[in-house]
């Protein structure tokens, strides 16, 4: 079964590479696939435990469900928990429930549109308590978010490890 998925996905950047020289985004790359690795930081699920909404935040392997927000503008340039300088133009986010530099994909529950998006920084623990599962980046929100009041229920998955951003 993993080895069929991965000549799919083999089949599928090939194509793309001989259609246009541009790069090939993790989009297109990984649009279906999973990981059986588990990337929740189970140390900050245990630590943030009484924060956790569970009446509004579902947590299962490498999927959560509950309500995604956005950065505001004043973060840009603001160094993140990974160490790098923040840019809300990067399809990055903040959770506190994977690990850092997890590749998730956040898909809006009500629409079916999705994004995939590094995890780099860590939100405030009290928006846990809010219901609030991750904070994206502007250039990652504008793909999921369409009410005003800038906040989506989502569900994440986990699609691997990298340390580079998906590009848009």
């Amino acid at each position: 079964m993993q080895l069929v998925n991965f000549i799919k996905i083999a089949v599928v950047c090939i194509f793309l590479m001989l259609q246009s020289p541009a790069v090939v985004t993790a989009q297109q790359i990984y649009p279906n696939t999973l990981t059986n690795a588990n990337y929740l930081d189970s140390a900050n699920i245990k630590r943030y435990k009484k924060w956790i909404d569970t009446s509004r935040i579902h947590i299962e392997l490498n999927r959560i469900t509950g309500i995604a927000s956005f950065y505001g503008r004043s973060f840009d340039g603001t160094l993140t928990a990974a160490g790098e300088t923040f840019s809300n133009k990067k399809l990055t986010a903040a959770c506190n429930l994977f690990k850092l530099n997890t590749i998730v994909r956040v898909t809006n529950l009500r629409t079916g549109s999705n994004v995939l998006v590094r995890v780099n920084d860590r939100m405030h623990p009290k928006m846990l308590q809010k219901g609030r599962i991750i904070d994206l980046s502007q250039a990652a929100s504008k793909k999921l978010i369409t009410n005003a009041k800038g906040i989506v229920k989502v569900a994440i998955e986990a699609i691997g490890y990298s340390k580079t951003t998906p590009k848009t």
